[in-house]
């Protein structure tokens, strides 16, 4: 059973309860003689519904439908008050209250969220995606189909909001935000199951980036031209890494720095925006950010590495900079 089904049919169920009791005592004032009070009607009201039976404080014996109107209304609160208990029942059964309140609160979290990340599967992969986005400072997302790997993450990544559920279903990526992301790592151990979450969360979102994992290289391809933007092999990097490691430690330890370090500092990209369009490199607001510098700049396929203050910048070209989460929130809040 859905839990959030169950949730919503509780508030059906409320709702009902609430107007009956409303209904029922609007109708024991209206039949009631001159001395009856409100009070009167209410707990007339609650003795009905809920079949007790005690002594009648309201008559009903002026009122040629009094009884008619009793009738109707047992009918009616037996009905709902079964709904309402069998939802409550069905929300203790679908895990204890603790559990029931952590998802709905990770549900609200997630629906106030905007530009932030989604990580589809939650192995080794996924776990160092969410571990440097927690480092650097940045919103994000997980799931993964196995509830077991949510109890141990929300330990070792606390508050942050994990959903349980199938990747490839609209309505789950649409409960993860993807239709408001600002970008999905898609990273299960599976190349089919990464390639259909492509082509549905490209499906609901085109402007968002889509990182894809492979295991196969010949899959890469296939990832492409479902909607992934990047698409990465573990295992080539890996192999990449260890030549890199044998030939160039040095410049390798000092990638290692930039990339997943415990140090602040990290390599980020700016795409130019219009408003700067034309403008020299100087103009770019980084003067007064002491932890913050341009390495290169990337026009089309050009580079330009260490790039002149004086360098004419065009709208669309990406600048690399080395920084800190700090420097990069207030020069993101500058450059929007």
């Amino acid at each position: 059973m859905d839990l959030f089904s169950v949730f919503r049919r509780l508030k059906i169920a409320s709702a009902l309860f609430i107007l009956l009791m409303i209904g029922g005592t609007v109708g024991f004032y209206s039949l009631g003689d001159e001395g009856t009070t409100w009070v009167d009607a209410l707990y007339m009201t609650g003795i009905t519904i809920s079949t007790v039976g005690y002594h009648e404080v309201v008559s009903l014996d002026t009122h040629p439908y009094g009884r008619l109107f009793t009738l109707i209304l047992i009918f009616f609160g037996f009905a709902v008050l079964t709904y309402l208990f069998s939802n409550l029942i069905a929300l203790f059964i679908e895990g204890d209250i603790k559990s029931t309140f952590t998802k709905r609160r990770m549900l609200k979290q997630i629906e106030k969220m905007k530009d932030h990340y989604v990580i589809c599967g939650c192995g080794r992969v996924g776990r160092n995606i969410a571990y440097e986005l927690m480092q650097t400072g940045h919103d994000f997302v997980m799931s993964d189909r196995n509830e077991s790997v949510s109890k141990s993450l929300i330990k070792e990544l606390k508050n942050t909001p994990f959903m349980v559920g199938d990747s490839t279903d609209d309505s789950f990526l649409l409960r993860l935000g993807v239709d408001r992301a600002r970008g999905v790592f898609v990273v299960s151990g599976d190349d089919n199951t990464n390639l259909v979450i492509c082509l549905t969360a490209r499906q609901l979102n085109s402007q968002m980036k889509i990182v894809a994992r492979v295991k196969k290289i010949d899959n890469a391809d296939k990832l492409y031209r479902v909607g992934a933007d990047k698409v990465v092999s573990p295992n080539y990097i890996g192999g990449l890494r260890m030549a890199a490691e044998m030939l160039k430690p040095t410049a390798v330890s000092f990638m290692d720095e930039l990339m997943r370090s415990e140090l602040d500092h990290r390599l980020e990209e700016y795409v130019v925006p219009v408003h700067l369009d034309g403008h020299p490199l100087s103009d770019f607001p980084i003067h007064d950010l002491n932890n913050t510098s341009v390495l290169a700049l990337r026009e089309k396929d050009e580079w330009h590495y260490n790039p002149e203050k004086h360098h004419t910048m065009k709208r669309g070209a990406h600048l690399v900079l080395i920084t800190t989460p700090s420097d990069r929130k207030i020069l993101e809040t500058r450059v929007s």
